[in-house]
């Protein structure tokens, strides 16, 4: 691991940065020659807002460049890894700009620009989560672009692997064919899904507290080979049923591998702290 993105800071409506950066963490990785990046995204009181978004690339766009760009010399970042999500489909040539103006003024003092971006397998308008995001335009601009190969499937989905080797692929191989592969961040995730069949609901359940769940279920686990991910059924106490999946070692090592092989310009992870040391013996046995 060469590089940490630091997932404390938000923009607001009238341009301010709001939280703080851990001046501790900061001084740790100069000490062991990790980069920091600042993760600025578009969170509101109720998860990713687009208004947020909005007034950060529209209305209130000097003043958002101004604080993110003094944040950086300020605090002797690496960079930004800039994390808006969720923004209005017609925001998307203002998102393009917004980040063509911000990884200039940060070239401008050594700086670089990481950008967190949706998967998407076609450049299609009819998906409103991934249309804002002109990935052959922003890639041109920005030095990463961290694809977010993860939920595939998701709480609010039907059950399924959270980042299936093949579905990952293709998203990766759209990315690359608009976006130089030196530049693309394939995503793993340290987490997986435990949906509940009978609510219809669903919760994460981190990579390190995956194995207490299965001893705790006496659940017996499968192995997919074609998603190269792990899943399992159990009954809870309440009597209701539950279908889990999730990564494992073996897994995140082929996944891994395709950073190899689309000769990306590496692997990121969602999110740290999440992970037991086998998460990292995969991913080492494949980056080595």
């Amino acid at each position: 691991m060469n590089t940490v993105s630091i997932d404390v800071l938000r923009a607001s409506a009238n341009g301010d940065l709001t939280g703080t950066l851990p001046s501790g963490l900061l001084v740790n990785n100069r000490a062991a020659g990790k980069g920091s990046y600042a993760c600025i995204t578009n969170h509101g009181a109720a998860g990713f807002d687009p208004d947020i978004g909005h007034a950060a690339l529209v209305t209130n766009r000097a003043a958002t460049l101004q604080n993110i760009v003094t944040l950086a010399r300020t605090q002797g970042l690496s960079g930004i890894n800039l994390d808006f999500e969720g923004l209005y489909p017609a925001d998307r040539a203002a998102y393009s700009s917004f980040v063509a103006d911000l990884a200039a003024q940060l070239h401008a003092i050594a700086s670089k620009l990481i950008l967190s971006v949706p998967p998407k397998q076609a450049d299609t308008a009819s998906n409103t989560w991934t249309w804002p995001y002109d990935f052959a335009s922003i890639g041109q601009s920005a030095d990463f672009i961290q694809v977010m190969t993860y939920d595939q499937h998701f709480t609010g989905s039907a059950p399924g692997p959270v980042a299936g080797i093949d579905w990952m692929q293709t998203v990766l191989q759209y990315a690359t064919s608009v976006v130089p592969a030196s530049k693309v961040l394939l995503g793993l995730p340290a987490y997986g899904y435990d949906w509940n069949r009978t609510a219809n609901t669903g919760v994460s359940v981190a990579f390190k507290d995956m194995q207490t769940l299965i001893a705790s279920t006496n659940a017996v686990p499968q192995w997919d080979t074609v998603n190269q991910s792990a899943h399992f059924n159990y009954v809870a106490s309440d009597g209701s049923t539950h279908e889990v999946w999730y990564e494992t070692s073996q897994g995140l090592q082929a996944k891994a591998q395709l950073a190899n092989t689309l000769g990306l310009a590496g692997v990121s992870v969602w999110v740290l702290g999440s992970e037991d040391a086998s998460f990292w013996t995969g991913i080492s046995a494949a980056l080595k």
